[in-house]
């Protein structure tokens, strides 16, 4: 008889846990990094001054949705269908070309963004955004590395793109707070190159680990051209409707207050109810090459999948209110409610996301593009029927309905698509 510690051994041996468990593990680890650095981020800048950070950080965040148009997609199913490891460095070549062309694109509008927003303006943001518009290609590397990464099984970069970064922000937070807490000049000035740098220092070494290519570039975008009018273009349309709206919920909560506190307060709550959905995602990326060849998701799998989420939700609600009274000051108490509602949130999400990246590994790009289509829709309506009245808690409430549609959408393009 096979005993419980042999079991274990068996499973760890299996090459697929054990990258789903260094995803995880990375992921998760570079949570409670992300949530002390805002904690020092917060002593530094303060309640509104974090808001500001945050309100910028999602203007970024609501651009690396909007400006991929669908390449990162299509460099995703090029590698998919691969199986030449030079191949895939050229690929990832090609795409990376194919991203610097974007930035350009993204800089001319977020430049006059900048020039005519008057919210900007009234909040005295203006100036700093214009200064950050050109690192505005460092965003783009986020999505570029989630989409062709995971695609060419190289799952430890991609967990060194989503804990290391973390690791040198946490660490130079640090030196800012205890060296400079009595600086009386522009914080975020301080704060901002801080948080790039380290992302583009993490980037720079994944790069020099993959060994991009820029040999065949005419064959291999000729290629990506392809996948993008057949697949694609049709995952963008339904991520900006979905995804985006997301990101643009910070901006919505700042156009309808008089100062960026709530956009503050909401982040916070994301950042920390975020680990709720990592289980899922990580478990989908680590078999998202098996899932192309798969009719159907493991039911096991599955099992496990909901298993684990369902634990760190509730661990969630029991430890979130002790947490945030802990280390942040009486300001941000506001923020204990958020994140019970931004974890329901999180669950659904995370769950659908594990159906949605089956969905996408099996070519069903239009399901997934129609699912989106409806939850962006929905949560949008939500913002704008909410936010105006109830601000930050009101975007919390939207946040979780668009998720449990989101979710309802994937798992009846699940079972539509999954054969018996």
């Amino acid at each position: 008889m096979t005993g419980p510690w042999q079991q274990i051994s068996g499973l760890w041996d299996n090459l697929r846990v054990r990258q789903a468990t260094t995803l995880y593990v990375a992921s998760f680890a570079g949570i409670p990094l992300s949530v002390f650095t805002s904690i020092v981020f917060t002593r530094f800048l303060g309640p509104q001054g974090y808001g500001d950070f945050a309100f910028l950080d999602s203007l970024f965040d609501f651009a690396r949705i909007i400006f991929p148009l669908g390449f990162f997609y299509a460099g995703n199913r090029a590698l998919v269908l691969n199986s030449d490891p030079s191949k895939a460095r050229e690929y990832h070549g090609a795409t990376l070309v194919i991203l610097f062309a974007l930035f350009i694109v993204m800089g001319v509008v977020m430049a006059a963004y900048g020039l005519l927003d008057g919210n900007l303006a009234e909040k005295g943001l203006s100036r700093f955004f214009l200064f950050l518009i050109p690192f505005g290609w460092i965003f783009l590397l986020t999505p570029y590395f989630d989409s062709m990464l995971h695609a060419d099984s190289r799952i430890h970069e991609l967990a060194a793109t989503r804990f290391f970064p973390k690791v040198v922000t946490f660490s130079i937070a640090l030196v800012i707070y205890f060296l400079l807490h009595d600086y009386g000049g522009n914080r975020l000035a301080i704060v901002w190159p801080a948080y790039l740098g380290a992302f583009l220092l993490v980037y720079i070494m994944v790069f020099v680990r993959i060994r991009v290519s820029f040999s065949n570039m005419r064959d291999r975008l000729r290629t990506i051209m392809h996948h993008h009018r057949t697949y694609g273009i049709h995952l963008y349309v339904g991520t900006l409707f979905s995804t985006g709206s997301v990101a643009l919920t910070g901006i919505l909560i700042s156009y309808f207050s008089v100062d960026n506190t709530g956009v503050g307060f909401f982040a916070l709550a994301v950042a920390i109810a975020r680990p709720v959905a990592l289980i899922p995602g990580a478990i989908a990326a680590t078999w998202f090459r098996e899932f192309a060849q798969q009719h159907r998701a493991s039911p096991r799998l599955m099992g496990i999948t909901l298993l684990l989420t369902v634990a760190a939700f509730i661990a969630l609600l029991l430890l979130a209110g002790p947490f945030i009274r802990f280390f942040y000051s009486d300001d941000f108490l506001p923020v204990i409610p958020l994140v019970h509602l931004a974890g329901i949130g999180m669950f659904l999400y995370g769950l659908a996301t594990f159906l949605n990246r089956f969905l996408e590994a099996r070519g069903h790009g239009k399901t997934v593009r129609n699912v989106f289509i409806v939850t962006g829709i929905m949560l949008l309506t939500c913002n704008l029927m909410l936010i105006p009245g109830y601000g930050a808690t009101g975007a919390a409430v939207a946040m979780a309905i668009g998720s449990g549609v989101y979710f309802s959408g994937m798992a009846w393009g699940y079972r539509k698509t999954a054969l018996p």
